[in-house]
């Protein structure tokens, strides 16, 4: 059986990083009593998987586990048993059994959702400068990465935009194919005005993940069922 576990990341686990929190996990499983199943060979392995790593300082509400069990445990036994032998700032929210022949985890996802809070709130007319970037079809950024940097059109990468309590809320594409990072989306709005902001300049939070089903973006958290005794 697999199961797959919602989690948040917050407060001062922010800073630990994605090694640090699959080796958390490894001994939390361990720890809560949750009988997940091991690799074959000389070196075994829990058999888990993760969404795409969480960038450092990151707070997030909507990150992703895919475990398989050697058998059954019902959701709220398991979130009864991990919560207490885990630690203020990583909080289980779901743990669901997966449908057969799901992909996982890193796999499925196709777009990721995020709030965004300006550390100095910016003198412009944000709603407006929103509406200027939806009504583009095209809208030219460069993706700088570690190796190179390139030209691409993030407005097909863009699919929801707003802004409200003083937080740009999006919903973009992320994963292995497209992925674009919420400080190209906000450097973007700025741009007639020349402003660029960088991760320091911003308090970001992932909010939740999804995959596609039938052309709709549809959260990691919905694919799958409770477990019941």
């Amino acid at each position: 059986m697999k199961v797959r576990i919602r989690f948040s990341k917050t407060g001062a686990l922010v800073y630990i990083g994605h090694l640090d929190v699959m080796r958390y996990f490894q001994k939390l499983f361990v720890r809560s009593g949750i009988p997940v199943a091991y690799s074959e060979g000389f070196s075994p392995h829990q058999l888990l998987s993760f969404t795409p790593p969480l960038p450092l300082g990151m707070e997030s509400t909507g990150e992703y586990a895919d475990v398989v069990l050697t058998k059954s445990i019902t959701t709220k036994e398991a979130i009864m048993h991990l919560h207490k032998q885990s630690v203020d700032g990583i909080y289980i929210s779901s743990f669901r059994a997966l449908p057969e022949k799901c992909e996982n985890a890193m796999a499925a996802v196709k777009a990721a959702s995020y709030s965004v809070k300006f550390c100095k709130k910016p003198s412009e007319d944000i709603n407006m400068l929103i509406s200027g970037l939806l009504s583009k079809e095209e809208m030219m950024v460069t993706k700088k990465s570690k190796k190179s940097e390139r030209m691409i059109n993030i407005r097909p990468l863009i699919h929801e935009l707003t802004y409200e309590d003083d937080t740009v809320n999006m919903m973009i594409s992320s994963g292995s194919i497209d992925n674009i990072k919420p400080e190209l989306v906000i450097n973007a709005l700025f741009e007639a005005s020349q402003k660029s902001y960088t991760s320091q300049d911003l308090l970001i939070k992932r909010i939740d993940q999804y995959t596609l089903i039938e052309d709709k973006l549809i959260s990691l958290d919905l694919i799958g069922s409770n477990i019941d005794g």
